[in-house]
């Protein structure tokens, strides 16, 4: 898979961030981001519509911006 420019996920909102994939990387299904309380549930259906293996599902994270990160680093 090819790599992307994507912006970290510091200093800006779940909402913001999750938008500006859209525009970051535009192969990807990428499901309507909800609100940050939900971003668990949104994890999980980028990395299963898309069979991304190499980035874990978000249970085992407690902020939605350290599991941005690792899928920054590993998309």
């Amino acid at each position: 898979m090819p790599r992307y420019f994507i912006a970290i996920p510091y200093g800006i909102s779940f909402e913001d961030w999750s938008n500006n994939l859209y525009t970051d990387i535009t192969n990807l299904n990428l499901p309507l981001p909800g609100s940050e309380n939900d971003w668990k549930d949104w994890a999980e259906i980028l990395i299963l519509d898309n069979d991304l293996v190499n980035v874990p599902l978000p249970e085992s994270f407690d902020d939605w911006r350290n599991w941005a990160e690792y899928f920054v680093q590993n998309v």
